[in-house]
């Protein structure tokens, strides 16, 4: 077995024993609460933290690789550390695109070729292109958003608004700043009226993204929302609530998906998920856990 494979089930089984001491911990202190404990048959309990991993739908393949209409080639299976059980995606595998000029470029020539780029409609209303900024020296995460909003179109820097704001916010409690990440998004441009990014404009970007992921190689990936969480993981037509928490794989590097700040700012009812996540971020990059987020 080669080294990058032993690194990654290791990494696999602390996940899992991570989740399970997690939801131990959540379950035993609510059944233990009770003043029928001590003659309490456990079986229920072990039953609730030990159970089968939740099942995501993913779009069949000829359906993701029509929804990207880019040449695609399935990676290796996205590996998902789900529960207390883990095995390979059955359905779902990362997308890459391959054959694309963009993905021999470096850093730099890759920012200029962004800076120029016209392959899709949303170059006709941007400002600036928003390629990235951070720590581009193995970063300890890159963060992927979905794309620029109005104040980040206005400045060319991504996560600078509101959203950018609360975001920050989250960061500080878990031992990262902006000076120990990379943030960019899955476009680089905004798209009219911040509506969601249109799956040709999303493909037509992808190259940037799978490119700088490979230049920067962080040690692990923080998508943000469902755009993200649904592209760099595969599971095209998976929903926030199968994905956030969960650990998948993108070319050995882990990734985690939890709630866009914008929506946990509409819905303060998400605050808790999205803290649980970030715990489990911290944890299995061995980072401090100081206070909680906001």
């Amino acid at each position: 077995m080669e080294d990058s494979d032993r690194k990654r089930n290791l990494a696999d089984a602390l996940s899992r024993t991570d989740s399970l001491i997690d939801r131990f911990s959540d379950i035993l202190k609510g059944d233990l609460s009770g003043q029928e404990h001590p003659k309490r048959d456990f079986t229920a309990t072990a039953n609730r933290i030990i159970d089968g991993p939740t099942k995501v739908k993913a779009l069949p393949q000829a359906q993701a690789s029509h929804a990207l209409q880019v040449q695609v080639t399935p990676q290796t299976q996205t590996t998902r550390m789900d529960g207390f059980n883990a095995r390979p995606s059955a359905t779902a595998s990362t997308m890459r695109v391959k054959d694309d000029e963009r993905l021999h470029m470096s850093f730099n020539s890759l920012l200029q070729d962004c800076q120029n780029c016209r392959r899709c409609g949303l170059c006709k209303g941007r400002k600036n292109v928003v390629f990235g900024s951070g720590n581009v020296e193995r970063p300890i995460v890159m963060i992927v958003g979905e794309g620029p909003g109005e104040e980040e179109d206005i400045m060319g820097q991504p996560f600078v608004g509101k959203a950018g704001k609360y975001l920050d916010s989250w960061l500080s409690p878990i031992s990262l700043s902006r000076d120990n990440i990379y943030i960019t998004n899955i476009v680089k441009c905004r798209p009219p009226q911040n509506r969601d990014p249109h799956p040709e404009e999303k493909t037509a970007c992808y190259p940037f993204l799978q490119q700088q992921i490979e230049i920067i190689h962080p040690q692990a990936i923080l998508c943000l929302g469902k755009h993200a969480s649904n592209f760099l993981t595969g599971q095209l037509d998976a929903t926030m609530g199968a994905m956030h928490g969960r650990f998948y794989f993108f070319d050995g590097i882990p990734v985690i998906c939890t709630y866009h700040p914008a929506a946990v700012l509409r819905n303060l009812a998400l605050k808790r998920p999205v803290w649980e996540d970030l715990k489990k971020l911290a944890r299995y990059l061995g980072l401090p856990i100081q206070g909680r987020s906001k």
